[in-house]
Order: structure tokens, then C-alpha cells, then sequence
């Protein structure tokens, strides 16, 4: 990989643990300073790893997915204002999941065979348990719904790259679980008041992990392409 694709991962590393380690001792006040900054420097790093060889759709689609995730960090950091910053923030990172997905599935050529139609029939199945520890109604539950289908189709993704031989697969499939727990446990303070010691921290730092196996997932795979 370049220097410079490395010297911004680095850079997001630094920024991760200078957030993460001050919230596991109950120190907020860096946060606000350091989250507007991390997937942003995620970003920096995969452009420079990928451009300029690498200048297709697989690239603009995940430097959007990226951008969208950075947004919807900076917009949950208002929630405490009122559930239309949750929302929207909510909102940008469905959106941003679209865009991984797109670019997990791209030149994929369909599903090839009962057991890749039955892996993306596993999320439909699994999606209502899933959302069932959330006390929401109505078309909120709706949305919580469609948001949790995608993280599990992120999922299917990832099983769909093994099953076609790709070895980075298990990155993705382990990226989309750690972004179920790290939303999880985000809803269950918004939706059940649930809160316990070093839950901030445990939300922050199972979200840039899951950041970190996606995005180098699909950047180190568009070497292999």
C-alpha cells in the first residue's frame, strides 16, 4: 500500500484511540472534537490507496458511502436536541449501507445457485427477531426494520464473497456484526433508556472496527479485480 494511504490510516487509528480511550474513562468532552474527523480520515486513507489506478464506480460509490457515514455522525452528535437530528442521521447511514452493498455486489453477475438465493433469504428471516428488543411502534418500527435488513444484507454480502472464494469476506461478515452491536446498543439507550458504565465507548469503538474491516475490505479487494 502507498505511504500516504498508510500515514492516513494511521492518522485514523490515532483519532479512534484519542476518542475511545478518554470515553472509557467517562471523559466526554474530546468526542465532539474527534468524531466529525474519523471516518473522514478513513476516507483520506482509501482514496489514496485506490486513486489514481483505481477510478470507477466501485470507488465513487464507496467514497459516497463514507462521506454519508461521516455525515450521520456529525448529525447524531445533535440528537440530544430532538429525534429529527436521530432520524437524519439515521437516514445518512442507511444510505451509506446502500452504497457498501452496491459496491460488495458489484460485477457479482446475480446469485449462482440455491445456496446464495438461500443466503439472502436468511436476513428476511432474521430481521424481526432482531428488532424485537426495541420497545418502538408504528412506522418507526418500520424504518428500525428496514435499517437492521440492511446491516444483515451487508452480512449476506460478506458470506456471498466466501462462498465465491473471496478471502476478505470474513472482514465484511465481522464488519456488519460489529455495526449490529454497535447500533444496538446505541437503540437500546434511544429506544429503552438503556444505559450502563463504558457504553459510549463500547458503541464508538465497535463502530470504527466495523468501519475499519468494511472499507479495507473493499479497498484491498479492488487490488484483486
Amino acid at each position: 500500500m502507498k505511504k500516504s494511504a498508510r500515514i492516513a490510516g494511521f492518522v485514523f487509528i490515532a483519532l479512534s484511540l484519542l476518542d475511545v480511550l478518554p470515553l472509557c474513562f467517562g471523559v466526554e468532552s474530546i468526542h465532539p472534537c474527534v468524531k466529525p474527523f474519523l471516518i473522514l480520515s478513513l476516507l483520506a486513507a482509501a482514496l489514496l490507496a485506490l486513486l489514481p489506478e483505481h477510478k470507477g464506480r466501485q470507488t465513487i460509490l464507496l467514497a459516497i458511502g463514507m462521506a454519508l457515514h461521516a455525515t450521520g455522525d456529525i448529525l447524531l452528535m445533535f440528537d440530544s436536541k430532538g429525534f429529527v437530528w436521530f432520524a437524519a442521521g439515521l437516514g445518512a447511514f442507511l444510505l451509506g449501507h446502500f452504497c457498501y452493498i452496491a459496491v460488495l455486489l458489484y460485477k457479482m453477475g446475480g446469485l449462482r445457485g440455491w445456496y446464495e438465493i438461500f443466503t439472502w433469504a436468511v436476513p428476511l428471516l432474521m430481521v424481526y427477531p432482531l428488532i424485537s428488543f426495541f420497545e418502538v411502534e408504528g412506522g418507526l418500527r418500520i424504518v428500525l426494520a428496514v435499517y437492521a435488513l440492511t446491516l444483515l444484507f451487508v452480512i449476506a454480502s460478506g458470506v456471498l464473497w466466501r462462498l465465491r472464494g473471496r478471502k476478505l469476506g470474513w472482514r465484511v461478515i465481522a464488519g456488519g456484526l460489529f455495526f449490529i452491536v454497535s447500533d444496538a446498543l446505541l437503540a437500546l439507550k434511544v429506544f429503552n433508556g438503556v444505559d450502563f458504565p463504558l457504553r459510549h465507548a463500547a458503541v464508538m469503538g465497535t463502530y470504527l472496527l466495523a468501519e475499519w474491516l468494511l472499507v479495507s475490505a473493499m479497498v484491498r479487494q479492488r487490488f484483486f479485480d
